[in-house]
């Protein structure tokens, strides 16, 4: 079973928000997997048609692709292996959450971040990064950074449901981390990844939260360093 990553100039550091739900997911499964790195231009290299994102799962000489369609098919799969979200409800739920995060989370946080991660790239792919990004953003990358603490401002205000539900219970998904825990662990991975901005405070319930999901699995999310 192999995962592809993407991955800038240090091969080690893959920063993708999907990749790390997907990475999660199978360690929540205990599943070993091989970990793929790849930079954008290698993604449209790779032998699956029309193939231009990551995350992609290959197993058994079979391709699939999209951070929810993984998750999906390791429960269908791996019947046997602990469930990624606890039943239908909480599969539901973490439908809905995966869609409400893009827009109130994800898009807000891409904007915060976008300068910084072209910065990680190599030069090869920083050109296809602006240009897909600016068209994306409908502004240039420097002019996005200019606004960055005014995003991750908006991006802490949408924070408040989840730290409230911290203050009863250990992770997002109860008792024990389920798939809702991996998609917003994929942020804080994205973000450290890419930038030295903190995205919460140490006051915060969701910074004891990220040191838990840390900790997880042998400490698998410590693979990314720290940016400073």
């Amino acid at each position: 079973m192999k995962l592809y990553e993407l991955v800038g100039k240090d091969k080690t550091q893959g920063f993708s928000p999907y990749v790390w739900r997907a990475r999660m997911a199978l360690a929540h499964k205990g599943l070993e997997v091989e970990m793929v790195p790849l930079t954008f231009s290698e993604i449209p290299k790779l032998p699956i048609a029309n193939a231009k994102t990551v995350p992609i799962l290959e197993h058994n000489g079979g391709f699939i692709t999209d951070s929810w369609d993984i998750a999906i098919f390791l429960e269908d799969n791996f019947p046997d292996k602990p469930s990624l979200f606890g039943g239908d409800a909480g599969k539901a739920y973490a439908n809905f959450f995966n869609f409400v995060s893009f827009y109130n989370l994800i898009v807000p946080l891409f904007q915060a971040l976008v300068y910084d991660i072209f910065q990680e790239l190599n030069e090869c792919d920083q050109d296809y990064f602006r240009a897909s990004r600016e068209a994306r953003l409908g502004k240039s990358l420097e002019e996005a950074h200019e606004n960055q603490l005014q995003n991750l401002d908006i991006f802490r205000k949408q924070l408040w449901p989840y730290n409230m539900t911290l203050k009863s219970q250990e992770f997002l998904g109860g008792n024990e981390p389920t798939y809702v825990d991996y998609i917003m662990y994929g942020m804080f991975q994205w973000a450290r990844g890419v930038s030295a901005l903190p995205l919460v405070s140490e006051d915060d319930l969701l910074c004891g939260w990220r040191e838990k999901m840390d900790n997880l699995y042998g400490g698998l999310g410590q693979v990314i360093k720290t940016r400073s």
